[in-house]
């Protein structure tokens, strides 16, 4: 029977659960997510394979879930400090350069995780995607704010936020193939930016 390392039951399985996505993550950036696999996990916490399965069905559903746990503190730095004294279109717009450095950053592993996305099955891409609700929300937001205040053309908010946050995730994926992202992001995210702003007219 495995040992018991907490006060609780409840306490020992949140903290195993704890340990198998943080031993994932050192591995997954000392090693890749494709060159590690389940028994190198719970080797490293010192559990069994069959413990492993209790909480994760698959290697996937490990990195799935460690790009949720990790999600909503990208999402908290992104908008961290955004200046509030700015129009609303510079306020939009350094969310989108923050986006793209964030995907185009070799040593953070949230962006790291987020390289293996497009790999991943259809429902754990759904899965994905709904942990960055609160990023598009914000978006959303600033869309409805421009466009209220008369600074963005008349639009439906919702309509316009989730085009742009679209347009944001197509361009992070575009980045993240990309063999030079960091030496890309400016360009893109320049790119970007007068595409939403400016459209394609001359």
């Amino acid at each position: 029977m495995p040992r018991i390392r907490a006060a609780t039951i409840e306490e020992h399985k949140r903290r195993t659960r704890a340990e198998i996505l943080g031993a994932a993550a050192d591995l997954f950036r000392a090693y890749g997510y494709a060159d590690t696999n389940l028994g190198d996990i719970s080797s490293y916490v010192g559990i069994g394979r069959t413990t492993l399965y209790e909480y994760f069905s698959d290697k996937e559903d490990v990195l799935v879930n460690l790009v949720e746990s990790r999600i909503p503190g990208v999402v908290d730095r992104l908008l961290e400090g955004v200046p509030g004294d700015v129009t609303t279109r510079d306020r939009l717009a350094e969310l989108i350069v923050r986006g793209l450095e964030f995907v185009s950053s070799d040593d953070d592993l949230g962006s790291i995780l987020m390289r293996e996305v497009p790999r991943l099955s259809e429902p754990a891409q759904r899965r994905i995607r709904k942990a960055h609700r609160p990023l598009e929300d914000e978006v959303t937001r600033l869309c409805r704010i421009g466009i209220e205040s008369g600074e963005f053309r008349r639009f439906d908010p919702v309509d316009a936020g989730r085009l742009v946050f679209t347009m944001m995730m197509a361009a992070s994926e575009s980045l993240r193939r990309d063999g030079d992202a960091k030496g890309k992001m400016h360009e893109a995210a320049d790119t970007l930016v007068r595409l939403v702003f400016e459209g394609l007219a001359s």
